[in-house]
């Protein structure tokens, strides 16, 4: 009973959670699109406990956490870099294009809260020559999202990196929420 009643809160959490959205302008918060980050509300938890289970977290998910990791104040901020080779696919015409991505996460401690922002990302073809872009100013200036009306032109990939980025939150939040749980 007591096992039920922590999947059902920890379903019930999960499903409240802070989200990304990706707009024209990137990354940001579909319930204050002026914000580039989210909060993700952890009451009862120390800003300790929340940077304990994040340093946690970068371990158990990257093969060199140290090298990822690149900043750091004890209880109150991390910095970390991902480099993702496959990220996602994206339709040009006819062909389906790989792309590549890079991106920097900030998160900040209270105790209570967690702020999660991609402050930078980076995303290319195996080339390295075009960029995929929130916003395009036309053919010549890459791939992009939306085009310079800020029509959307590529929905899947604006479904994948929303996707994609949400369900990082949504691992490192199941992560904070129960830190010492293995399931083994």
């Amino acid at each position: 009973m007591k096992k039920l009643l922590y999947m059902l809160f920890l379903i019930s959490s999960v499903s409240y959670a802070q989200t990304l959205s990706v707009t024209p302008d990137g990354l940001r918060n579909p319930n204050d699109p002026e914000k580039t980050f989210v909060v993700l509300n952890l009451e009862g938890k120390t800003a300790k406990q929340l940077f304990d289970g994040s340093v946690k977290y970068i371990t158990k998910n990257y093969q060199n956490p140290d090298k990822v990791i690149k900043g750091k104040i004890e209880n109150e901020y991390i910095k970390f870099t991902t480099h993702i080779a496959d990220f996602i696919i994206i339709k040009n015409s006819f062909a389906k294009v790989p792309i590549t991505a890079d991106y920097t996460v900030e998160l900040n401690f209270k105790d209570g809260k967690v702020r999660y922002e991609v402050i930078s990302l980076d995303m290319y073809d195996k080339s390295g020559r075009y960029k995929l872009h929130f916003k395009g100013e036309g053919a010549f200036s890459g791939y992009y999202i939306y085009n310079n009306k800020e029509e959307l032109k590529k929905p899947e990939a604006k479904t994948a990196l929303e996707n994609y980025f949400n369900i990082k939150i949504e691992n490192l939040l199941k992560t904070l929420q129960n830190p010492t749980e293995d399931n083994w």
